[in-house]
């Protein structure tokens, strides 16, 4: 018998109905009524009143069911206090370095301490700020840093990515610019435009920005008129019309009444997603502390949950 099982029974029986339940579990109906068959074969009982469940996937819980019912929940009662437990003890333990790309949206990194901090309360995280996405994987490979917040691709072997988010590319520009009532942008419109880039040394974000002009036939290259370190400068520069400029999508930009993030589409009119930005939460594969592993597990589930 798996902890697991006693939850998907828990939220069968709770729910009373299959499909509600194997919503809330985040599980296909299929799957989910294969587990409670396999808890049943191992108890020998029926748990479920039988007819009604494959009529109308409604449950009615058999009076071992509700006898059941009662254990199973005290029994994962304990578990999670258990690993409350010893989650406040492991939390007693050196500080958790992270190591953060620059360029990482500030909403991004503040999202994943308080996915940490609400399963690990008193778990101390120690943000290292690193310049290049390759250097992120490099502080992790070598042990400098626990974990790392960066972007696809990997570079380095020997590391484990937890994707947590991706976004699109869209056009940063004022809202003054000529182009900024359309509904969208095609890359073929984008000759002879300004730009302000964030630089090379941005790894992957330069990189994909010069794909997808590349793509489109666009050398952006003798119209970069300032490169700048940060995202908060690209801002600020075509706040003041120096230029456009490549954002992604889940850039905020709710206090930047100037501003606009504009969506780049195909020539058909469809969103452009060739190319998009794959975030994600590296550690090192080998010797992998408990806790690291742990903070891992958090969020493929997190992203397991946001996706279901």
């Amino acid at each position: 018998m798996e902890l697991r099982q006693l939850k998907y029974f828990v939220g069968v029986a709770e729910a009373l109905h299959f499909s509600h339940a194997a919503r809330q579990l985040f599980l296909t109906q299929s799957a989910l009524s294969q587990q409670i068959r396999l808890l049943e074969g191992e108890l020998g009982v029926e748990l479920f009143i039988g007819i009604k469940r494959t009529k109308w996937h409604k449950v009615e819980l058999t009076q071992a069911g509700v006898l059941f019912l009662n254990d199973a929940k005290r029994i994962l009662q304990l578990s999670e206090q258990a690993i409350q437990n010893v989650r406040q003890v492991g939390a007693k333990q050196p500080v958790v370095t992270l190591g953060v790309f620059k360029l990482i949206l500030p909403e991004r990194i503040v999202g994943m301490l308080e996915l940490f901090a609400t399963h690990f309360p008193s778990l101390p995280v120690k943000l290292v700020e690193l310049p290049d996405t390759v250097q992120v994987q490099e502080w992790v490979a070598t042990d400098r840093v626990d974990l790392g917040m960066t972007v696809l691709p990997l570079v380095h072997e020997g590391l484990a990515a937890a994707p947590y988010a991706e976004a699109n590319y869209t056009i940063l520009m004022n809202r003054d610019h000529p182009m900024a009532t359309q509904m969208g942008i095609r890359l073929e419109q984008l000759h002879d435009q300004k730009w302000v880039d964030v630089g090379r040394e941005a790894g992957v974000f330069f990189g994909q920005a010069e794909e997808i002009c590349r793509q489109a036939a666009v050398n952006r290259a003798p119209n970069i008129v300032q490169h700048v370190p940060s995202f908060e400068l690209l801002k600020s520069m075509v706040r003041l019309g120096k230029g456009i400029a490549f954002i992604p999508a889940s850039m905020d930009l709710q206090q930047e009444p100037n501003l606009l993030s504009m969506p780049i589409l195909n020539n058909d009119g469809t969103p452009f997603r060739k190319i998009i930005i794959q975030h994600v939460l590296i550690h090192k594969i080998d010797q992998a502390t408990p806790i690291v592993q742990a903070l891992s597990g958090l969020v493929k589930m997190d992203m397991a949950a946001t996706q279901g």
